[in-house]
């Protein structure tokens, strides 16, 4: 009975590594072989040459059992298993299996091996990723011609052998130099305070400008976490300024501390010790100046990986690649030098789109990595470049592939808008501020009235672009304010707990028109710009007559108090409707559904002159997902007609969350009284599909409002005008396929906007 449990046991193989490897003495990790490699090949690594591809489209994969390997015998059995225990950091399982890439058109060069996620022999960690890159170092050209030198990897093990204090400042002195586009070693004004860093690193004081000083110094951006950091008070800031102790501050601080003196820069500025905390004038003060605070900074070191104070600076971390070297056997004995590297998983790439990363869930972060001229991420398992001419890391993955890097196209936007063709720039600058509110729409705030302070730096980098006359309107902006306005709810894009969609919902911090209202994501509509043989236009159905806020602090992008809109469009009646199903529990998780139907007064419509649109909402456990009746359409594989145009409809509720978790009464519920629906406008694109045919797409918005109950208002001494709140949005879309050139009268006349006729001309006030 004694030996039971240990018979269920996976059996690992018989043989060991160390009868072949031997561990260098004066380079980490690093494998030496203990004798010349083996001149043949086995059985099973010659078959797996002649693998074919599933389809042209993939790569040659061939499938190794550990229970088959000769390493005893085979050169390439002997290398792919030693990867193979190096990266699982155990020895192999007999039942388990690799699987081997081979190059497209060559299928002797192996690009990579992987430990199949079906092995015996578990890891435990089902976020690893277990894919490992094999190149042969730029020095030796591979003797079997079986693994290829790549561009990205000629110094990589240098460069992850290294200490990350090293690699950062060969990349920063590389930017400084080489970089005409990057700031170069010029000094700038300095922070109102700063943390000066004296000779010994360890002796800190906080330093108060109150004139104008020039200098150079290190922003650090950082979680809080649960447990709050040291900050400055009022109570404290005296003793502050005479000396901050070094124990008194967290790693993360100590860390970042140690890399600025080790560039021989003597000033960091950390938010909680360089503003004062318990003050609400010097805090409203000081985050307005943010945006200049990140662009004059020298560099900015983003804390990537640590989730408060105590995660500290990763130093290094050479157990993301082994080294193997060695020679071959006689009488033609040729040196080789292999280099495998250990792919990160999925959330150990540092990326603004990764919000696995405890920094990159920060909202107050995504202006700081943008504004900040080059960033330097400290994150798990690598460290990661940004500025503003190019953006690398350690890894040997080209990082163009994975898409991560923002700033490039952050500021290549910027250079567009001094282009001579002014729609084009105000085009481009309005389609980069999508980009930014749609990612910064993603992110989590402690506190949901920092909406705007948590924006201000970049809003007013916008600003300077766009101009004095253009005017900044709780996050929109007068001259593209017909297209702001036309955001979306996409809760189908995310999924997010009710929790923390509604943990705001009390709180007023914008008007309904604005897309800050709520804590969702957004998505504005697909503008595009002229190149490559694509147009753009917005049309405006409607005339926005006066849009006003009000400040609530001496920023002019930073929190309001108030604001509308005054517009003047076709509206029509509607009504609003919800059903709730029975919560159904299965497997322990309850899961609740809801129908929202609008019905809008169409006269010209066939159905009665009533015009519906449905959105389905289901909250299961802590997730909760929105989808409109396209949506479902979308998945059942909705298809032109005939003449190549295609139909889309949708209604997207902006309070949808707040529907599905409001007291249920009876099985359907009318949500409401004096619901209407404004025309807004239209979005067209044209863009080149694969076949160098053209397609054509027109999307129509309206927004469905809802009145509230206050007396009409005089406009500038016209009629009195109702006052409405906005609580979703309608879109209508056409899209020509077939080579179709001038289709936009073509298909709009074919399948008609539903609110083409009917309602009425109307002005009317938007909170």
């Amino acid at each position: 009975m004694d030996d039971a449990p240990s018979a269920l046991q996976p059996q690992t193989v018989p043989w060991s590594l160390s009868t072949w490897w031997a561990e260098s003495p004066s380079l980490s990790n690093t494998l030496i072989s203990r004798g010349p490699l083996p001149d043949t090949k086995c059985e099973q690594c010659e078959a797996a040459i002649n693998s074919k591809p599933e389809s042209s489209f993939l790569l040659p994969k061939a499938v190794l059992r550990v229970a088959r390997a000769s390493p005893d015998t085979c050169w390439q059995c002997r290398i792919l298993l030693a990867l193979a225990e190096r990266k699982l950091e155990r020895r192999l399982g007999i039942d388990e299996e690799l699987e081997v890439t081979s190059a497209r058109d060559n299928p002797h060069k192996i690009i990579t091996l992987r430990v199949q996620e079906g092995s015996k022999l578990g890891t435990g960690d089902e976020d690893e990723n277990r894919l490992i890159s094999i190149s042969s170092l730029g020095a030796l050209p591979c003797p079997w011609n079986t693994f290829g030198t790549r561009q990205h990897t000629s110094s990589v093990a240098h460069m992850l052998g290294s200490h990350s204090y090293k690699v950062a400042s060969t990349w920063l002195k590389t930017c400084v130099t080489d970089h005409p586009g990057c700031p170069g070693m010029e000094e700038t004004l300095l922070p109102r305070r700063v943390i000066h860093i004296g000779a010994k690193y360890t002796d800190l004081r906080l330093v108060e400008h109150s004139s104008p000083t020039l200098g150079r110094y290190i922003c650090l951006s950082h979680c809080w976490g649960g447990a709050q950091p040291l900050t400055t008070t009022t109570r404290n800031i005296a003793q502050h300024l005479e000396r901050i102790e070094w124990d008194s501050i967290p790693k993360t601080f100590q860390d970042a501390i140690k890399f600025t003196a080790h560039l021989d820069i003597s000033y960091i500025w950390i938010d909680s010790l360089c503003i004062i905390q318990n003050s609400p004038q010097d805090w409203a003060e000081e985050s307005a100046k943010m945006c200049s605070i990140y662009e004059n900074g020298y560099l900015t070191i983003a804390a990537s990986a640590a989730s408060n104070g105590s995660g500290g600076l990763p130093t290094r971390d050479s157990s993301r690649f082994v080294r193997l070297s060695g020679t071959t056997s006689a009488p033609e004995s040729k040196s080789f030098d292999i280099l495998g590297y250990f792919e990160l998983g999925i959330g150990d790439h540092p990326s603004p789109t990764n919000h696995r990363t405890p920094l990159f869930s920060r909202g107050w972060v995504h202006q700081e990595m943008l504004l900040s001229p080059r960033v330097v991420h400290f994150a798990k398992k690598e460290l990661l470049w940004e500025c503003k001419t190019v953006g690398t890391c350690q890894c040997p993955q080209p990082p163009t592939l994975r898409g991560i890097f923002l700033k490039e196209g952050h500021y290549e936007a910027f250079n567009s808008s001094r282009q001579s063709d002014a729609r084009l720039a105000s085009d481009k600058l309005t389609q980069q501020w999508h980009k930014v509110i749609e990612s910064y729409s993603r992110l989590q705030l402690s506190f949901p009235g920092d909406k705007f302070p948590a924006l201000s730096g970049l809003a007013q980098q916008i600003s300077r672009r766009r101009g004095h006359e253009v005017r900044y309107l709780a996050g929109l902006w007068s001259d593209s304010l017909v297209t702001d306005l036309l955001w979306t709810a996409a809760y189908v894009w995310s999924l997010h707990s009710i929790d923390r969609i509604l943990q705001g919902k009390d709180e007023w911090r914008a008007p309904s028109w604005s897309w800050a209202a709520r804590d969702v994501p957004v998505i504005f509509p697909r503008m595009g710009t002229e190149r490559e043989g694509s147009a753009c236009e917005v049309k405006a159905l409607c005339n926005i007559i006066g849009a006003e806020t009000t400040l609530a602090t001496t920023d002019e992008t930073g929190r309001i108090s108030g604001g509308r809109l005054v517009v003047r469009g076709r509206l029509l009646d509607a009504s609003l409707y919800r059903d709730i199903e029975l919560p159904d529990s299965k497997a322990g998780i309850t899961e609740t559904k809801a129908t929202v139907t609008l019905s809008v007064h169409v006269p010209t419509d066939p159905m009665g002159g009533v015009k519906t649109f449905i959105s389905y909402a289901s909250e299961r456990g802590t997730s909760f997902v929105l989808m409109t009746h396209f949506d479902v359409q979308g998945l059942k594989g909705s298809k032109p007609d005939e003449l190549g145009t295609l139909v889309k409809e949708g209604f997207n509720p902006d309070s949808m969350a707040e529907l599905l978790s409001m007291k249920r009464s009876d099985s359907r519920e009318y949500m409401g009284s004096d619901i209407k629906v404004l025309r807004m406008g239209r979005v067209g694109r044209r863009l080149p599909t694969p076949d160098e045919t053209k397609w054509l797409a027109d999307m129509e918005y309206a927004l469905v409002l809802q009145g509230i109950d206050t007396a009409p208002t005089n406009t500038n001494g016209a009629e009195a005008a109702r006052t409405y709140r906005r609580i979703g949005i309608i879109n209508q879309g056409r899209e020509g396929y077939k080579g179709v050139e001038d289709a936009r009268d073509d298909f709009w006349k074919r399948y008609p906007s539903c609110f083409e006729v009917g309602g009425s001309e109307m002005t009317i006030i938007l909170v």
